[in-house]
Parts: structure tokens; sequence; C-alpha cells
């Protein structure tokens, strides 16, 4: 097995240590490989799908970089044509929640994902996929 070197920031380490004790792994490595794996998955599927639906999670701390929700708001329009909805809200103090709903083919919601992790003061970017083929037939009876 090949040895990984990674750099975690403090708050996240004690996180990991938290999730390590409390989920039952063996250690960290073991946590890690396993978070790999699922977002492994998640980019499988999202491969997959022709196009999907996609609900992406940003949340950031303008204390490091005053401008990040600024950035955030250009990288958003700029994709403007695959944006269906967004909503911003101010967490507490520094902290804001950012959320969008984007549809289109996983190449573009890749570099839409990439851009908005490349932003100072972003803290995390999650996202889901609900493929369009998924909901074809739901709610019909």
């Amino acid at each position: 097995m090949v040895i990984v070197s990674i750099s975690i920031p403090d708050h996240l380490l004690e996180r990991v240590d938290e999730a390590v004790s409390m989920l039952g792994f063996t250690g960290r490595s073991e946590l890690v490989r396993e978070a790999v794996r699922r977002m492994l998955e998640a980019y499988d599927a999202s491969l997959k799908a022709r196009r999907g639906i996609f609900v992406i999670v940003v949340l950031s701390d303008h204390k490091e970089y005053k401008a990040s929700d600024r950035r955030i708001l250009e990288v958003i329009h700029e994709n403007q044509q695959d944006i269906k909805a967004f909503y911003h809200q101010i967490l507490e103090g520094t902290l804001c929640l950012n959320i969008a709903v984007v549809e289109g083919y996983w190449e573009t919601i890749g570099v839409l994902l990439r851009d908005l992790r490349g932003i100072r003061g972003v803290i995390g970017v999650n996202f889901l996929n609900i493929t369009l083929e998924s909901l074809k037939g739901e709610g019909s009876s």
C-alpha cells in the first residue's frame, strides 16, 4: 500500500479523530480511505448520469478572506445558464452558507465545483447528485 501525506487544518483533524473514535475506525488512515471510496463512488455515479440536477453547498468564512462571498457570487454568475436557484445565508459572525441548484452535465458541474473549492475563504464544498433518469416515473401512478 502506498503512503500519501496530506495536510489537514487543526479543526478538521479534531473532527477526524472524533469520527475515528465514534465510528469505530482503527485509525485516521482507515477513515480517510473510506471517505475517498465514498467520494469516488459518488463521482462514478455522477459520471454515468447523462444530465443531472446537483445541489451544491458551500460554507465560507469571510474572516479569512473578505471577498470570498463576492468571489462565490462571481463564479455563480459565470455559470448562470446552469443555475436554477441560489441561496445565501449568513450563519453566524463571518460564516456564510451558499446553496446552488444546478442542472447540467458532470463536466460542467466538475468545473464549477473546482472553481468554488479554489476560492480563498471557502471552508468546504459538498454536492448531491440527483439524476434526471431517477426522477422519471416518480410521482406517477
